[in-house]
């Protein structure tokens, strides 16, 4: 879909800002997602003539020449936080007098660069892309660390079974943690003070949009819905990509994000009891920067093969029969399982991977989502083993890829914003 002329007739631009990051769709989904967003802005929205990125790093002559390819139609600047009257002077300047709205990429790049904005560029509506909510996998990682203590460190799915998972952070400190910078109290109130301080939130997941509205009450005028935006692959739901022509399993995350090291711990205590049921399979580990304790892993001979990164899904999720993601603590929509579906890849997961993807009342969760550790296995097993199984649950899964995370969600941001803008 492209844009009509209109567009280019009436000047008006919109602006990603990110302190320390340009987009890696290569390394992350939230790095996909952005590249999807701006792309979109580009390309197809009918919202703005021009879009920019703007990031605290300067790009290096690699990185300029790596953004031309993802972001063809996007201009990339240098916007160094801490520089007021360098930024002041660029917001004024005639790149961006007709800009509209800026995006902030995440709760710390609106702290780092917000108040530039309210200051010198009022007129611009100030949109917060939440990505996930950083409190809620904060602390879910603190209790997973709490109840692990419990556990004397014995790595489990059984964490699903208690009070654990249910929680929630508050923004009361603990007494025990209100030393640290980084505690989940703190993130929250971080994380609601940007919320109100810009005129929009985007919010990845449904679940989060409702616990956003009901437990912290945000009202549900300042946020939008804005999850992944893809849709299936045709071609490998086809006979070449059956069943039959897949074989082994899969696990995908990069490990600069700490839910996906902890999977692998995972994986690395249940693969044996799995490979007990079926002796030739294999599960390959893919993920950008794999440290070495995850290095150490990879031992050819029990079928635990660690790949690290990867520069095409294709050669990971085409041909795989089954992904395991025993997700045990993290925020919003799990890209993982996402690209495995698109590929055509039925998931074995946890309520938390499945979180805003699909409700507790389909029959996916009765093959898919396990909430200890012998129901991971059994679905993990019967997935790989049983036909019809397999197939029905690929069906249930592109229904879902269709329905929840189609292209066509790209046309309601563009809504989203265009009401808040009236508002």
């Amino acid at each position: 879909m492209k844009r009509s002329i209109q567009v280019l007739e009436r000047k008006s631009s919109i602006l990603f800002l990110s302190p320390t990051l340009f987009p890696q769709p290569n390394a992350s989904a939230a790095g996909v997602r952005t590249v999807e967003l701006l792309n979109h802005f580009a390309s197809s929205s009918d919202s703005f003539s021009q879009v920019h990125y703007g990031c605290g790093l300067r790009a290096d002559d690699s990185q300029r020449h790596e953004m031309k390819k993802l972001l063809p139609n996007v201009h990339i600047h240098h916007f160094p936080p801490n520089r007021e009257e360098e930024i002041k002077e660029v917001l004024h300047s005639s790149t961006f007098r007709d800009l509209k709205t800026v995006v902030f990429d995440r709760f710390f790049a609106e702290e780092a660069y917000s108040h530039y904005f309210y200051n010198h560029r009022p007129d611009v509506m100030r949109v917060l892309d939440m990505q996930d909510m950083h409190s809620l996998r904060y602390y879910r990682h603190e209790q997973i660390k709490a109840y692990d203590v419990e556990s004397k460190g014995v790595l489990s799915l059984d964490f699903f079974k208690g009070t654990y998972a249910s929680n929630l952070p508050t923004c009361q400190m603990d007494a025990v943690n209100k030393s640290k910078k980084k505690d989940a109290s703190s993130m929250l109130l971080r994380e609601l003070s940007s919320i109100h301080r810009s005129d929009l939130s985007l919010v990845c997941s449904p679940y989060e949009l409702k616990v956003l509205s009901d437990e912290y009450l945000i009202p549900h005028s300042k946020m939008g819905l804005a999850p992944f935006f893809t849709e299936p692959k045709s071609k490998y739901y086809g006979s070449d990509y059956s069943f039959s022509k897949r074989s082994n399993f899969v696990s995908l995350g990069g490990f600069k994000h700490p839910p996906n090291i902890d999977q692998v711990l995972m994986l690395q205590r249940l693969w044996p009891r799995i490979r007990e049921q079926i002796p030739d399979a294999k599960i390959y580990v893919y993920g950008s920067y794999p440290p070495p304790r995850i290095k150490q892993m990879h031992d050819p001979k029990k079928g635990f093969i660690v790949k690290g990164y990867v520069d095409n899904l294709d050669d990971a999720l085409a041909t795989s029969r089954v992904m395991l993601a025993p997700v045990r603590f993290g925020a919003g929509i799990k890209g993982k399982i996402i690209d495995s579906w698109m590929y055509g890849c039925p998931v074995v997961t946890t309520p938390i991977g499945m979180e805003g993807i699909s409700s507790d009342d389909t029959k996916l969760w009765d093959t898919s989502v396990a909430h200890d550790d012998d129901s991971f296995i059994e679905r993990a097993v019967s997935l790989y083993k049983v036909k019809a199984l397999w197939d029905d649950n690929q069906r249930q899964a592109r229904l879902i890829l269709e329905t929840s995370f189609g292209l066509s969600n790209l046309d309601r941001i563009d809504n989203q914003l265009k009401r808040q803008e009236n508002l």
